[in-house]
Formats: structure tokens, sequence, C-alpha cells
């Protein structure tokens, strides 16, 4: 009797490990290896909830009620959007567990207490004060759901193409700048016409005297797949990025890669695999993934903090056997170390998309042609936000020790 138990709870258990190594591998797939997928609403827990708890002329206190990705526990400068007006919050002024009051410093329209609110690290600075991305006052639209270096940075450009082993893909390419080109390299489920991350950060590189080059490349929406049907994560995109360096040596002998998040990846895997590494100047990366696995672990346990960390491990065979993927070949981080090519690289402490662990490591590891800007208290892709004129410095002092 007492062996029959035994032999049903094994046989219990086993069916536990089997249905939940499918269940999760299928969210791995669906998450992040494939390029068809629209909807992550199940895919864990990732809500915002921030409470407007007091506002007056020079201050904003917020109840951030749950905030997984949003930056308003961060340090920097960000945007809020409210029902019937927007707001610029900067320094944080003091915090008590999940309320947070912040230098309130550009109001537009009216933010009411009680009202909830949504943040966005997606503001701008100039000569007529800040803009906000996305508002009733500065959609940075050229058309619906299409943003250009005009829209967003008041830039002129053109539309070129380049041609990889699997198809031909769309750039915009700004016109002003003598010093060289800055390919941007996009990330996760990016869209080159609503990559407003590299949009606002072209004026400062016009600025600087570079031009802006930012790409599709294999599995944006639209465009040629790739072949294994799933995101490689740089192991086959590095050939893509290849032929976007050979596009811009058409028109200068200067080019920088920029990658930001998942951007990384392919870079990445353009250092370990091209032959001629002297196409490129340098690298800047900000945020970015160079071995996936290990932001598939920090994102997994941010959804699914219950989750015993072991258990990615078993998660990580599992989807490997199931979509016939190698996520160890996905791993560039010795490659980078080893690498000659000048990089700058930014990076906050408080990343929750991808780990800042392994830009440390990194760091720790490499230190000839490498700057490292370490953010604390910044998150995923925010480092502009946390000291846009550091940011703008460090830039400058990257690409000038370059000549």
């Amino acid at each position: 009797m007492i062996k029959k138990i035994f032999i049903g709870l094994g046989i219990l258990l086993i069916t536990i490990l089997v249905g939940a190594g499918w269940y999760f591998s299928g969210l791995i797939y669906e998450g992040a290896l494939n390029p068809d997928f629209t909807d992550s609403q199940d895919i864990g827990t990732a809500e915002d909830r921030v409470i407007v708890s007091q506002i007056d002329t020079k201050t904003i206190t917020l109840n951030v009620e749950e905030e997984l990705w949003g930056p308003l526990l961060e340090n920097g400068t960000y945007g809020i959007i409210g029902q019937n007006g927007d707001a610029v919050v900067g320094e944080i002024i003091s915090m008590d567990g999940n309320i947070v009051t912040r230098e309130l410093l550009e109001v537009n329209g009216n933010i009411v207490e009680g009202e909830k609110i949504r943040a966005t690290s997606l503001v701008l600075i100039n000569d007529e004060g800040y803009k906000i991305l996305g508002t009733s006052g500065w959609s940075g639209q050229a058309t619906e759901g299409v943003y250009t270096p005009k829209s967003v940075a008041d830039l002129e450009y053109e539309t070129i193409n380049y041609t990889s082993e699997i198809g031909t893909f769309p750039a915009y390419l700004t016109k002003s700048g003598e010093n060289g080109i800055v390919i941007f390299v996009h990330g996760f489920r990016g869209d080159y016409t609503r990559e407003v991350f590299a949009l606002m950060r072209t004026g400062e590189f016009e600025q600087l005297g570079f031009r802006s080059m930012i790409i599709a490349y294999r599995n944006d929406r639209g465009f040629a797949k790739d072949p294994s049907g799933i995101y490689q994560y740089g192991t086959t995109e590095w050939v893509d990025i290849d032929a976007a360096v050979n596009r811009a040596l058409e028109l200068t002998d200067n080019v920088i890669l920029f990658g930001t998040s998942g951007g990384g990846g392919p870079i990445s895997g353009w250092i370990k695999n091209v032959h001629d590494k002297n196409k490129v100047s340098g690298v800047i990366y900000e945020a970015p993934t160079i071995n996936f696995w290990e932001s598939v672990k920090v994102n997994g346990a941010a959804r699914f903090p219950w989750l015993p960390p072991s258990t990615f491990e078993y998660f990580k065979i599992i989807t490997e056997i199931r979509y016939d993927v190698d996520f160890d070949k996905m791993n560039f981080t010795e490659e980078v170390i080893a690498s000659d090519i000048p990089v700058l690289l930014f990076h906050g402490d408080d990343d929750e998309w991808v780990p800042v662990e392994m830009s440390d490591y990194i760091a720790s590891r490499r230190t000839k042609n490498f700057t490292y800007m370490r953010y604390e208290n910044v998150g995923h892709n925010t480092a502009w936000n946390a000291d846009p004129q550091k940011y703008k410095d460090a830039l400058s002092t990257f690409l000038k020790s370059l000549d």
C-alpha cells in the first residue's frame, strides 16, 4: 500500500514537472521567441498603478501602489500623463515606502489629487522647455503610429535601404553631420518607424556632428523573418547588422554601432562573427542584452516572484528541446570582453528587464577601450533621464576619443 502511494506521488510529481515545464516553456516562446506574438497580458503581472496623493506648484506626491516597469521611484527626469494634463517631474525629495514626493518641473493642463496617472521616460528638453512624447501637446507622430526624425527631433532625413542575405530592409538616415554615422540597432520586437528612443537621441548626435541611421532588420514586423522562425538574439541577426554597416560605409568611413536592450545581442553577435572588425570605430550599448538567458531569468523573477530561481534552469532545458533553440549560443559575454573595439556602456542598477550584473561582469573583466557609465537607482534605458547633460558629455567624450 505504501509502495503504491509513493508510486502515485512520484507519477503526480512527474506530471506536475512536465506540465509546468510545458507551460513555462510556452510562455518563454510566446513572450520572447515568437516574432508574431503581440499580447503579453497573460505573461505574469506587469501593471503600474500610480495615484496622485498631493500636488502644489513645486512638488507632487505619488502613491506608487505597484510599479514593475515604471520609473517614478527612480532618479531622473520623467513625464507623467493624466486624464486632462501632463507634467514633468525631477528630483526625488522624499520617499517613504511606496509614497514618493518629487520636484514638479512643469505642468500642462490639469493634474488633480486622486487621479491615476502613468509615467513615461520619453521626455525631451529644448529651448522651449520640456516636451513629453505622446501627449495632446506633442504626439510626435508623422502619421498614426509612425514616427520619423522630422516628427520627433525636427531633423531632415531620407529613407534608404540595405540588403542582407534574407532580404532588403529600410532605414531612416538623418541628413546633417559630417563626422560619421551612428547605426541604431533596436531591441526586442522593435520597429524602425516606432523607435522613439533612437529618434529622441538623433538631435544630440547631430549636435556632435553625426548622422543617425535607424534600421529595420530580420523579424521586424512586415519584413523578412529569420529562417528559424524565432528571435535569435544575435546568433543570426548579426548578418543584417553587417549589411547595414556596409551600406553606411558607402557614405562615411566612420561608423558607430548603438545597441539598446535586445539590440545588444545582434551587435555582440557581429563582434563575434565578423572578420573585419575595423569596419566600425566604436560601439555604444545601453542596457544591452549580451546574454539573453540572463534577461529571461530576471524578467521571469519579476513576473513570477513566487517561482524558485532554480526552476528556470529546468524551463531552459525544456524550451531548448521543445523549440530547437540553443540559449548558450546567445551568450556573447566573452567575445565582448575580448574585443578591442572601443565600447561605451550605459546601464542603471534598477533595470528589471536586463540585469545590470551582466554589464558589471563585463566591466570587471575588460579595461581596455571600455567606458562604463553605471547609474544608481536608474532603470531600463533611462540613463539620459538620470542626467541629460552627463549623458551627452559621455557621448561627446567617447566619440572624440575615436578620432
